[in-house]
């Protein structure tokens, strides 16, 4: 895994400030990274499947600059679209080495008939772009349903694990580095 200095927050479409804001306040809070926004990607027409509503996160992903900053940067794109990927109905994030994107559609209360809750939905967020940035550091999926990085399957899978790595996580990435004591 490569060392990581910053993160390169990247809205994709129109996205919430107050999203931005829990992001950049947050993800420093638990990884060692500087969080900085970079302007606005639009959402391509390229990715969006109109049979199924969706836009394709591979080539979201695929479209997220690689911000290379000795190498020591990670972007991170931020959409407010439903996206999935072939063979799944959906996926709340995505990631390849140095780069991630998560949707914040599935993530609201709302989308499940649920009255808003900005804690909840805060919650969510940050999970998710953990587990991504995770992935994007080249942490794999974890077996612990507890730890950030176990595989989210449903909302209740996001709600149980938290933005918190368990213990062989977190020894995985600590070596560089990445993580706040």
């Amino acid at each position: 895994m490569g060392e990581c200095r910053e993160i390169a927050l990247v809205p994709i479409g129109r996205v919430d400030p107050v999203i931005l804001g829990w992001v950049k306040e947050d993800i420093p809070k638990i990884l060692a990274v500087d969080v900085t926004e970079y302007p606005p990607l639009p959402l391509s027409p390229r990715f969006f499947h109109k049979d199924r509503n969706q836009y394709l996160a591979d080539g979201l992903l695929g479209e997220l600059p690689a911000i290379i900053r000795d190498g020591n940067t990670i972007s991170l794109g931020i959409t407010e679209s439903d996206i999935f990927t072939p063979g799944l109905n959906f996926v709340f994030g995505i990631a390849t080495a140095g780069r991630a994107l998560i949707s914040t559609l599935r993530l609201r209360p709302e989308f499940y008939g649920m009255p808003p809750n900005p804690g909840l939905y805060h919650w969510r967020v940050l999970t998710e772009a953990v587990h991504e940035i995770g992935h994007a550091l080249g942490l794999p999926h974890c077996e612990y349903p507890g730890c950030v990085m176990f595989f989210s399957n449903s909302i209740a899978d996001t709600d149980r694990k938290g933005p918190e790595f368990c213990f062989r996580c977190r020894r995985r990435i600590e070596w560089t580095g990445k993580l706040r004591e």
